[in-house]
């Protein structure tokens, strides 16, 4: 897979993670919904294997749903101001619509001036420019699921980041937080 890095160089391949080196971070332990041992975890409660602030205790052995979860701060190899906990973004690699192209999703964990964050409009703006499947989420409430919206589908906001126009790049996010927002709840099942 490549992706557009922050800086602006193409990043070819996917980091080995193989070992926890994600420091104090532990959001996808928090934030993700996913089964464990039988019974869902939702979205805004931690997992009771998480060791805060050394990550999971089961590291070695943890779930498959967790050995197969992509943390784009670390597969990416994206710097550390990435860092989940840091950025008050968790990136994740998903499908593009077609389900075969490689696409970002970017959930908001913060406040929406989060949207504001400089190296965060510039990394949108290099996916734009390939054209790569971009998403962005809002944290649902526990026990419901996330609204998100693809961000390529809105126009606005696309010519304002191949503009480099910051006025229609905001019009454009706004648009994208009320189509998350006017999203009704769907519980998790």
């Amino acid at each position: 897979m490549t992706f557009p890095s922050p800086a602006g160089r193409a990043m070819d391949r996917v980091m080995d993670v193989g070992t926890n080196r994600c420091g104090e971070c532990s959001v996808c332990c928090e934030v993700l919904t996913f089964a464990l041992a039988g019974a869902l975890k939702p979205s805004g409660v931690m997992c009771p294997h998480c060791r805060a602030p050394s990550g999971c205790g089961i590291y070695q052995t943890r779930e498959e749903v967790c050995r197969s979860y992509y943390c784009g701060w670390r597969h990416l190899d994206l710097p550390d101001e990435w860092r989940p906990d840091r950025s008050h973004f968790l990136i994740s690699l998903r499908p593009g619509p077609d389900g075969s192209t490689p696409g970002v999703e970017f959930t908001l964990l913060g406040a929406d001036s989060g949207l504001d964050w400089l190296p965060f409009l510039k990394f949108l703006a290099a996916l734009a420019d390939q054209a790569t499947p971009v998403y962005l989420s809002l944290l649902g409430e526990p026990g419901w699921q996330s609204p998100w919206v693809h961000l390529n589908a809105i126009a606005v906001l696309i010519e304002g980041l191949k503009g480099r126009d910051l006025g229609r790049i905001k019009t454009g996010l706004g648009e994208a937080l009320a189509i998350c927002r006017a999203q009704p709840k769907r519980a998790i099942s």
